[in-house]
């Protein structure tokens, strides 16, 4: 029997575009209430309007998820809005550089930050509330960390620390009724690009035309799936790629 979401209470990072996004609005379809949260409190605006929910069902926190004083904010805030949590999505994550002979020390500590340090502090804030509800944490790793490719070095790593931290999460959390399920996309169409210098970025774009890459929807459909499984199954890893990307 499926598991119903309607009137559970979701947090997304990194939701003012693309997988973040498009995760809000199926989970607004599909009853859930949804807070949103990116550093770009425009975006969340826009995004607010374009979906149409009300105050009651959505919420939109400006904060970076860098700053742990911030995520105890975010969860403070969630909680007293909604009332419990049930549902994390950790999504918010970002890539720089090319070579790690050029990346810079500054972009390394930006990526560790946000892709590995930032997870890891918010789902510990929010396993309290997600224990009473017996929810879901879901966090986005990437097939970069499992299909190795030059150029990725410091990026790569922290998506595959995401996946072990992820793992032990799960097996900590299981007894709890928690559920932790580990997303690795391969190429998607989003903004992601657009961290890239232009040489890079145009030649990632010609390669996702070239394979018919996934787009945000495609994500947001595999998350909407995994959290509708009954309770007694819980999607550990979820590998998913466009059909032509090797």
């Amino acid at each position: 029997m499926a598991n119903n979401i309607e009137g559970k209470v979701a947090l997304i990072t990194g939701a003012s575009s693309g997988i973040g996004a498009a995760t809000a609005a199926a989970l607004l379809d599909a009853g859930a209430k949804v807070v949103v949260t990116a550093r770009r409190v425009d975006r969340l605006r826009q995004l607010g309007e374009k979906l149409g929910a009300g105050d009651d069902r959505f919420l939109a926190i400006a904060a970076d998820i860098r700053n742990e004083a911030e995520l105890e904010s975010l969860i403070a805030k969630t909680l007293e809005w909604g009332g419990r949590l049930d549902i994390l999505l950790n999504n918010a994550g970002l890539s720089r550089g090319n070579s790690h002979e050029t990346i810079s020390p500054e972009d390394i500590h930006l990526i560790l930050d946000t892709n590995v340090f930032a997870l890891s502090n918010l789902s510990r804030l929010a396993i309290p509330a997600l224990k009473k509800s017996k929810g879901d944490i879901i966090n986005i790793s990437s097939t970069a960390a499992i299909s190795l490719i030059p150029g990725t070095a410091v990026y790569a790593a922290s998506k595959a620390a995401v996946a072990a931290f992820s793992e032990v999460l799960r097996k900590e959390l299981c007894g709890e009724g928690v559920r932790v399920t580990t997303i690795y996309p391969g190429l998607v169409k989003t903004e992601f690009f657009d961290a890239f210098e232009e040489t890079k970025k145009a030649n990632l774009m010609k390669m996702a035309e070239a394979i018919e890459a996934l787009d945000a929807q495609d994500l947001a459909d595999t998350i909407l799936f995994t959290l509708t499984r009954p309770a007694h199954v819980n999607l550990n890893e979820i590998v998913i790629r466009p059909t032509k990307q090797q």
